[in-house]
């Protein structure tokens, strides 16, 4: 069996699910194989306070590419298209001084090892913009995996896709194949009744240098992704080289859809917790859900079973997560209606965030605080298979860990560039010593967070992370009073964000308030300065401009 010399890099996001619906984190489906992986398994470390970069879609995409916060590359909010034939006019910009990247760190190593054409691959969704080549002819902008994010092979869909029979509207010969669940038609479709939701990849001999499936996808798409990332890992070690690949799932974002054979397992107890006594069957739609987390489990499982098989488990750092909590907010405040009787399964749709507050968009630790495994046997030292961390660990620190690990800096002329990823290779080397961010001399993560784009709207809201407080002033549920006025939070006893003790520590809150605007002003300099995004002003809510005067 080959066994590589050097690193190999896997991140797999998965897509609008919560932090507890795994079960290893109490989620009513079973997910045995990702639950062995991240508790059974030497060399793995579950992170329970690992945070999506973003609040929705596209921003944490750009999060795990570029090791930067997403407004700094100008992903203000989500690219809306499905059928990449349908809408090349759209101009999206991420990264148009082109940011380094995840693939440009492993090209900087070694171009022999990492350059060649299968070096670097990306599979799934990508959601930053347009594939097609000559998308200026169209008034559009390209951003594909090839043109920005490093990579040098592809096999992706533009945006959202359904988890089911995935392409099943791109041919009328297809459609009775398409399986629609509890949706039974077509949905999230862009531009309206443009359903097509296909795979593309690079070939330069096809119109605008991109050709797609000419085949319908099998009725589980996160199988179809574990079976083309086998394959590649299968061709990868017959060359006996290392590789760098991230595989985006559909799973569990709209249009989410189960078989039927897994939704029936489900709603019998078989592969699900049932429900609580007194409470009714579980719905379509949840089953649905559900379904989709077992599938999703299963094509993890696959996937690390190929890492063994091809030599490659032990020296790969793997990571998996998602882009950012479930699906639905529970306005007026954030809590859904079912949080204290029964959080695991609320009302207002499938996901769950467990105890915390929010869910996806929202500032609130429910909009990003996401799953979190981290798995590289031959750096994680530990005699026990079960490592658990609480230390804060985010989407942008996959990056500057790659480049620690091969010893890589950043180009000369982006070296000052932000940057607001930290590399956990000491979390990974030192997991069962306690090491903790707060003895560095960087000292206690901080992180910001706003959603939707720059300008500061308490409908959209805001926040701070430092250590264990947390600012946070509106959110995308919020329409209550007490929601909208700035609030702080301490993360070690409350994880909920139930008691606010901005009256109770004023100075704590303030300084975070400072330190927000100073990251904010941080932000919009490397936007004018850096990527130099066509977007640039700066607007600070009058709770912001009475600190600034403090100053």
């Amino acid at each position: 069996m080959f066994t590589p010399a050097l690193p190999s890099f896997l991140f797999m996001l998965a897509d609008d699910i919560g932090w507890a619906d795994f079960s290893y984190n109490n989620g009513t489906a079973q997910t045995p194989n990702i639950d062995k992986w991240a508790t059974k398994t030497a060399g793995s470390i579950v992170f329970q306070d690992f945070h999506s970069g973003g609040t929705v879609c596209s921003p944490t995409r750009a999060t795990v590419l570029t090791g930067r916060n997403h407004f700094r590359d100008c992903v203000d909010h989500v690219y809306g298209c499905s059928d990449m034939t349908q809408c090349p006019h759209l101009d999206f910009e991420f990264a148009p001084m082109h940011t380094f990247t995840v693939g440009d760190a492993v090209r900087s190593f070694s171009t022999e090892e990492y350059g060649d054409k299968d070096g670097a691959y990306f599979a799934g969704k990508w959601h930053l913009g347009s594939f097609y080549k000559d998308a200026a002819r169209y008034g559009g902008v390209v951003s594909s995996p090839l043109s920005h994010g490093g990579f040098t092979k592809m096999n992706a869909t533009v945006e959202v896709a359904p988890t089911a029979t995935s392409n099943c509207m791109c041919k009328a010969e297809w459609n009775d194949l398409c399986d629609f669940g509890h949706n039974h038609e077509p949905t999230h479709c862009k531009p309206e009744g443009e359903c097509c939701f296909n795979y593309w990849w690079d070939d330069p001999l096809a119109p605008h240098g991109v050709t797609n499936l000419t085949w319908p996808t099998p009725p589980d798409d996160s199988l179809y992704l574990a079976d083309a990332f086998s394959r590649y890992l299968k061709e990868r070690s017959a060359q006996k080289k290392p590789f760098l690949a991230q595989i985006s799932f559909h799973n569990c974002h709209k249009p989410f859809i189960g078989s039927k054979k897994v939704k029936e397992s489900c709603a019998k107890g078989e592969t699900c917790r049932p429900p609580l006594n007194g409470e009714e069957p579980y719905t379509d739609e949840e089953l649905d859900y559900y379904a989709c987390l077992i599938e999703l489990d299963n094509a993890v499982g696959l996937i690390l079973n190929a890492l063994k098989r091809y030599g490659y488990y032990d020296n790969t750092m793997t990571w998996f997560t998602t882009d950012n909590g479930p699906e639905m907010v529970c306005r007026p405040t954030g809590i859904c209606k079912n949080a204290n009787k029964n959080p695991q399964r609320p009302i207002e749709a499938p996901g769950s965030a467990g105890p915390l507050r929010g869910r996806k968009r929202d500032i609130y630790e429910g909009g990003h605080r996401v799953p979190g495994i981290v798995s590289f046997p031959s750096q994680v030292k530990s005699s026990s298979s079960t490592v658990l961390s609480w230390e804060t660990v985010t989407t942008m620190d996959f990056l500057p860990t790659i480049m620690e690990v091969l010893n890589v800096e950043r180009p000369l002329e982006q070296r000052s560039w932000a940057f607001d990823g930290r590399s956990i290779l000491p979390l990974l080397r030192n997991a069962t010593t306690g090491f903790k961010w707060a003895d560095t001399e960087e000292g206690p993560r901080s992180v910001g967070y706003q959603f939707y784009d720059t300008t500061l709207n308490k409908s959209k809201g805001w926040g701070y992370r430092f250590g264990r407080w947390k600012y946070v002033e509106g959110s995308m549920s919020c329409l209550h009073p007490d929601c909208q006025k700035p609030q702080l939070y301490d993360l070690d006893s409350d994880i909920g964000e139930r008691v606010d003790l901005s009256s109770k520590y004023p100075d704590i809150l303030e300084d975070l308030q400072l330190k927000f605007q100073k990251w904010h002003e941080s932000v919009m300099k490397s936007r004018r300065e850096e990527s130099k995004c066509r977007k640039t002003e700066l607007m600070l809510p009058q709770s912001l401009i009475s600190m600034s005067e403090k100053e």
